[in-house]
């Protein structure tokens, strides 16, 4: 947060709008953060370019942001650094939709994702590295945060917010187990996958969010309570299936690995 209060000192303008309950982005935020994604991405096509041109070691870019964080493939990269690759990163949101799954390829190499049969079988490749656990997000002072774990039946009577069915296999197993073992539970569907946005609605309206372990420090004013289930959801390396032979390469590497 010190690095933005400089920069928005440095523009003279303001680009967050900060409340109790999250930062926001200000019309002048949104233009900014247009522009200086396309400046990244340049920059990014700039290296890949210059190290084609000089001879050296190609790069792979490997695409990360708030809700694809690269912390849980980092141990195993630890373990391959000596291979003759480079991984960047770059940073910014893709759209809430399959949006950040197709961008394999163009934008990004690479990303750490959750997938399913329908995802793999449809968009990309995956390695995985292992499964994420499913929890329920509320504000410090929701009548649930006071649990330890959750049981499917303590959802009863909440209003819950999660992704509409036919976006995640899981997410849509877990939505049925909820609807048995809680049939009043009132389920807000989110317009398409998670985005920081979907996060500050839940804070602000007081809602419960179905959420994943990874993004359990993504919002300030969101404790996240482990949802007592045997479903999870398998997380991985995911690069496009038409990815050029630079990144199976990669893929492979990771394969023998793991």
């Amino acid at each position: 947060m010190k690095q933005i209060n400089k920069l928005e000192q440095e523009l003279g303008v303001a680009l967050f709008t900060r409340t109790s309950t999250g930062v926001t982005l200000t019309p002048a935020g949104k233009g900014f953060k247009g522009y200086a994604e396309q400046i990244v991405n340049l920059v990014n096509q700039a290296l890949v370019a210059s190290h084609q041109y000089s001879g050296q070691r190609q790069v792979i870019r490997l695409g990360t942001s708030l809700m694809h964080p690269s912390a849980p493939f980092m141990a195993t990269w630890n373990q391959i650094k000596a291979a003759p690759l480079t991984v960047t990163q770059l940073s910014g949101e893709a759209a809430s939709s399959n949006r950040e799954y197709a961008m394999l390829g163009q934008e990004r190499d690479i990303m750490i994702g959750t997938f399913d049969q329908a995802t793999t079988r449809q968009l990309v490749v995956a390695v995985p590295l292992g499964a994420y656990r499913f929890g329920i997000a509320v504000t410090s002072d929701h009548p649930l945060a006071h649990h330890s774990r959750l049981a499917l039946n303590d959802l009863a009577g909440q209003r819950l917010l999660m992704v509409p069915r036919g976006i995640s296999e899981k997410n849509d197993q877990l939505r049925d187990a909820i609807e048995t073992a809680a049939p009043d539970v009132i389920i807000e569907g989110t317009r398409g996958r998670y985005n920081l946005d979907v996060f500050n609605r839940a804070a602000d309206q007081n809602l419960a969010l179905l959420n994943l372990t990874p993004w359990q420090d993504l919002h300030p004013n969101l404790v996240t309570v482990l949802l007592d289930t045997p479903l999870t959801v398998n997380y991985g390396v995911l690069a496009s299936r038409q990815a050029p032979q630079l990144v199976q390469d990669f893929m492979n590497r990771l394969r023998q690995l793991i």
